[in-house]
């Protein structure tokens, strides 16, 4: 599939380089919308605006939808106002939704003033509901029916409408002010007699959320009932908009990413990776980094604390980053289940005394396995028979230490409304090893009676 990709983008580009312009549409018009977007970024911009003026209308629509990031705005940034709107105004909602996001405000008011009154309307709706919402990535662009209908009055409505709507395969019935009374799948439709009514057809139960929902909650929703589409309601039950699965795989995506770099002490990145200031990353990283070099200063306190131990026992040395380390991966792998299991709904505040339970078992199993390493390991360097047992005690109690923390601190994050993810990697890896070196020369200081 790469090397088919790659041998096209060839060709365009020496269809261009040849002032071939009727081929190189032709050509244009055979590809994917994705591939032409991808083709597009990071091109030079004028190239991207030739090919872009050279794609149907209605080509040119989908390829701008699948741009983003700066390279979008590199585009608008070439077309006259009345072009920008024209493009805008053909989009479907949910994404010239995030495309108005995405802008500046003064464009965004420019832009909404060259719509049509309709789709202004539409804009400004959606513009206002919160941010992480459903009714902020939902679209008006779906099929209604009556539940009177029968399925030929349906279908000669269905093909009127479609072109024009987000999805046909499931349609949306309601009464005279808009409530939501049922769905009905197109298959069904098809397959019924002409004289059947669409109240006999539709499930008049259907799954739904309401405009306010965060957009996780609703991925769970859709993921949890195999849907690909899901209707909104408002505070009245009314139908204002449809979500459909594409919309939820770009929220997993960003959500997912948005954990992985909070695991990482990473500040959310909304661009690309390419597409950012080399400022903005040290600015997005530097933030945790001064955190973990604060909280590293306790160690150094407590090492400094313990010198007299140290000195006396200078074999102690040996294994404190073996300790240190093996109780902040535990509580970083620890942490990673908790998250995992809270983003996808399995672990709620009714579970928190077994998921610690079975953490606390797992710890001492694992402190135990570590344990028996640690014992060996002394052995082998000589260190004598106390520092062995400080080592192996200490490995099982920092080890259930980091696995509790890693079940605690998420939950404590959710009580106090952070993301639960701020606290795994480097914020529970420095937590472990300040307490993992409090409980190490405790210990050591108990069996060997150090002062």
């Amino acid at each position: 599939m790469r090397e088919r990709l790659d041998r096209l983008y060839s060709h365009i580009e020496r269809l261009l380089q040849e002032h071939r312009f009727p081929e190189t549409k032709e050509a244009l018009s055979t590809m994917e919308p994705a591939d032409i977007s991808e083709m597009l970024v990071g091109s030079p911009r004028a190239k991207m605006v030739l090919i872009f003026r050279l794609l149907p209308k209605d080509l040119a629509i989908e390829v701008f939808e699948h741009m983003e990031g700066s390279g979008r705005e590199e585009l608008l940034a070439s077309f006259t106002e009345e072009e920008a709107a024209e493009i805008i105004e053909e989009m479907s909602d949910d994404d010239r939704t995030a495309l108005l996001d995405e802008l500046p405000a003064k464009t965004v008011k420019k832009l909404m003033q060259h719509l049509s009154p309709e789709e202004r309307k539409i804009a400004n709706r959606l513009l206002n509901y919160p941010e992480d919402s459903a009714g902020r990535i939902m679209t008006a662009e779906y099929i209604g029916l009556k539940a009177s209908m029968t399925v030929v009055d349906a279908l000669q409505h269905i093909r009127r409408q479609a072109r024009s709507k987000e999805t046909i395969y499931t349609c949306f019935v309601m009464d005279r002010e808009r409530r939501l009374k049922g769905v009905v799948d197109l298959e069904d439709i098809i397959l019924a007699q002409p004289e059947t009514l669409i109240s006999d057809l539709m499930d008049d139960d259907p799954v739904h959320v309401r405009t306010t929902m965060d957009q996780e909650e609703l991925a769970r929703l859709m993921s949890r009932y195999d849907l690909h589409v899901i209707p909104v309601v408002d505070l009245e039950d009314r139908l204002v908009g449809i979500v459909t699965f594409d919309d939820v795989l770009d929220i997993v995506e960003e959500e997912a990413t948005e954990d992985f770099e909070r695991m990482a002490g990473i500040q959310p990145i909304d661009e690309k990776y390419l597409d950012t200031g080399v400022f903005t990353l040290a600015g997005k990283r530097l933030t945790w980094l001064m955190v973990c070099i604060l909280t590293q200063a306790l160690t150094s306190s407590m090492l400094k604390y313990h010198e007299s131990s140290i000195q006396s026992v200078v074999a102690l040395t040996f294994f404190i980053p073996f300790l240190i380390d093996s109780g902040g991966n535990t509580g970083t792998q620890s942490s990673t289940l908790m998250i995992r299991g809270m983003t996808l709904g399995e672990i709620e505040w009714g579970n928190i005394g077994r998921v610690f339970m079975r953490e606390a078992f797992t710890g001492l199993m694992l402190g135990a396995a570590l344990a028996l390493f640690g014992v060996f390991r002394a052995i082998t360097l000589g260190t004598g028979t106390d520092v062995a047992v400080v080592v192996a005690v200490s490995l099982v109690a920092v080890v259930l230490i980091g696995n509790l923390a890693g079940v605690i601190l998420p939950f404590a994050a959710r009580a106090l409304r952070f993301d639960p993810a701020i606290v795994s990697g480097p914020f529970i890896t420095t937590v472990v090893d300040v307490v993992g070196l409090l409980v190490y020369f405790g210990i050591a200081t108990r069996i060997m009676g150090l002062g």
